[in-house]
Parts: structure tokens; sequence; C-alpha cells
């Protein structure tokens, strides 16, 4: 297997199960790094679409959360409270701060403690990637809300 970009990353979901990273986006199923908070009221009206999308798109997705809460706990909460039964990156660790310089998606009140940072895009993003880290869809989440479930066949 070649190296994918989240090979190494043990991640977790709301239950407390884990999974490692490369595991993730093989055997044609789609790979979506989703960049919230739950503090964010963007992310809060965005949040239902993606569930739903979620939902329909059974097991051709995985979707990892990249959060920009305050705390582990905050972070947890948001998952556990809001969101699909997906993966998270942990909130410890260099992970999140890697994963926002690389693809440029952070929250406006942290571009100074990720500097130096390009930004792209703000929060709520949801980037469709293949599991090497090569950019599939930036905009993916224009594209949740506008086509549903459509829009995952272009990215297969």
């Amino acid at each position: 297997m070649s190296k994918t970009l989240l090979q190494g990353v043990k991640l977790t979901n709301a239950q407390g199960e884990s999974v490692q990273g490369e595991q993730l986006g093989q055997d044609g199923k789609v790979l979506a790094l989703y960049f919230a908070a739950d503090w964010c009221p963007d992310c809060r009206a965005f949040q239902p679409a993606l569930n739903s999308f979620y939902k329909a798109a059974g097991d051709d997705l995985d979707v990892v959360f990249v959060g920009s809460d305050a705390s582990a706990a905050d972070q947890l909460a948001h998952l556990k409270d809001k969101q699909g039964p997906w993966w998270m990156v942990p909130f410890e660790g260099d992970t999140r701060s890697q994963l926002k310089r690389k693809f440029g998606v952070c929250a406006g009140a942290e571009v100074r403690a990720l500097s130096p940072i390009t930004r792209k895009g703000g929060i709520p993003t949801l980037v469709v990637i293949r599991a090497d880290g090569e950019v599939v869809d930036f905009h993916a989440a224009d594209k949740v809300e506008r086509d549903g479930i459509k829009a995952l066949a272009k990215w297969q």
C-alpha cells in the first residue's frame, strides 16, 4: 500500500472505536475531511445536510472530522451530539494543525496560531481527497448542499 495522508494517525469515533487513518479512502470509498467547530453558526447550519448525505452514501464514504473546537471535551461533545458516526482526528498532537496548514483551512481565530498558513477557506469546509492527500474537490460542501447524493458519483 502506498503512503496515505493519514498514515499512522489513530482516529476515533463517538463510540470510542478507533481505526488507523491509512485504512480510510480505500477500495473505491470517497474520503472527505470535514473542518468544523460546534461554536460556528455556519457549521451548525451545514451539519444536517452533511448528516443526510453521509447516511445516503452508506459504505461509499469515509468522513474525518478535523475540529476547531476549544478543547478535547468540546470536540468530542460536538462529534457525539451533532455529527454522523464518522471518524475524528485527535485533539491532542499535531495532526489537526498539520491538516489545517496543508489544506489552508481554519477558523479565523486560528490563523495566528497556525502561522504561517495560506488560508484558502474558513469553516465549515468539506474537502474530498484521495487517500494520498491529493485534492479531488475543495468545495465539496457546496456540492453536498446543492446536489445532494448525486455529488458522490462525481468524486468516485
